[in-house]
């Protein structure tokens, strides 16, 4: 019987021939070690066996190995399957895809851990193009119009009025129907949700001023002596509404930033966390799984040096715990049994055996 072929994937990050040696092989989905002939599941794929630590991670690279066997081509999903979305704000909102709160108008979250690297926000990417382009516009407005009141009345004498309005209708129309867009779709759901927000005043002072504006420009000769100046020009409104699309969306994106370099924070703190547990089973057996298969009530093995799991209480043993991560004290504090530990904090010299309490995002 021919023996089973371990491609060497060391071009890939993934050092099988070395761990095969040593009776061991890493999972390629979960990048877990693996010991052979343990009875966990295995698949033939080109001529190579796989060895993979759970029946979920061989079901996942069934369905396609190609992308666990090309890191370039395989990113960590960011979002993974079933996840609800709620709105930082009013967490009560619970929804089973993305969009914006119908209380608020924010932009819906992923519930749970942030995933390792989620990459660009495109809620931000879009707001700050949205910005900068509406920036560049308004600017040459504002100097139309508000250039007299500053000495600068000569390019509009230059230009002339009629000619003026037109460049303000052509530079304020992209600011506020496409730079301002998503605020007039927040304000329309927040009127069909009965819910009104900040949305909902932004969209009708904004488009009120530009219709008024559009029609003062197209058809001035509808409106009455009342709303015309001494030279009987009727007033409009696009610099105004620009500036307010401008500077909303100014305060968008500072939001958002605020909001990613949060969650990046938060990433490195659980990048700090334990990657697997070691499980008791009821027979005694222990066995080594992904953090994210532990669930409250488990019994969790904690041998010396290694970073606690999860949250949960010493039902066995006695050990040092390094809390500084935590609370900032650079001493150890003795563990015994019946006293609370804390994931990611690190075990001393002794060894634990832990009852999870809390797991995924539900640990401090």
């Amino acid at each position: 019987m021919n023996k089973p072929q371990y491609h060497d994937h060391s071009h890939h990050h993934r050092d099988v021939p070395d761990l095969v040696a040593s009776g061991t092989a890493k999972d390629p989905v979960c990048g877990m070690t693996v010991k052979l002939n343990a009875g966990k599941p295995t698949r033939q794929y080109e001529g190579e066996t796989y060895h993979f630590c759970s029946q979920r991670c061989h079901d996942k690279f069934a369905a396609d190995p190609a992308r666990y066997l090309e890191p370039a081509s395989a990113p960590v999903e960011s979002v993974p399957p079933g996840t609800k979305y709620t709105c930082p704000m009013h967490p009560e909102i619970v929804r089973d895809g993305p969009g914006d709160c119908p209380i608020c108008g924010m932009a819906l979250e992923p519930m749970g851990i942030p995933a390792a690297d989620e990459g660009p926000n495109p809620e931000l990417v879009d707001f700050t193009r949205r910005f900068w382009v509406g920036a560049v516009l308004t600017l040459p407005l504002l100097v139309l119009t508000m250039g007299p009141f500053v000495g600068l009345g000569v390019v509009r004498d230059v230009l002339g009025e009629r000619t003026t309005l037109w460049i303000e209708l052509i530079l304020g129309t992209p600011v506020i129907l496409w730079a301002g867009w998503p605020f007039f779709v927040r304000g329309v759901k927040s009127v069909i949700n009965r819910s009104l927000n900040m949305f909902t005043l932004i969209g009708m002072g904004v488009g009120a001023a530009y219709l008024f504006s559009v029609v003062a420009v197209l058809a001035p000769g509808i409106f009455p002596a009342g709303f015309r100046d001494a030279e009987g020009h009727v007033g409009v409104y696009f610099e105004a509404g620009a500036v307010i699309v401008v500077l909303v969306l100014l305060g968008q994106v500072m939001e958002l930033r605020a909001r990613e370099r949060t969650g990046s924070a938060i990433r490195a703190l659980l990048d700090l966390a334990a990657k697997t547990a070691r499980v008791i089973r009821e027979d005694g057996r222990e066995e080594e799984i992904p953090l994210e298969e532990v669930e409250v009530g488990d019994r969790l093995r904690v041998r010396p040096g290694d970073k606690v799991p999860v949250d949960g209480v010493v039902i066995e043993g006695r050990s040092s715990v390094d809390e500084s991560m935590i609370s900032g004290e650079p001493v150890p504090v003795e563990k015994v049994e019946g006293e609370k530990v804390t994931g990611a904090t690190i075990n001393g010299t002794g060894s634990l055996v832990i009852e999870a309490e809390r797991v995924g995002a539900d640990t401090m």
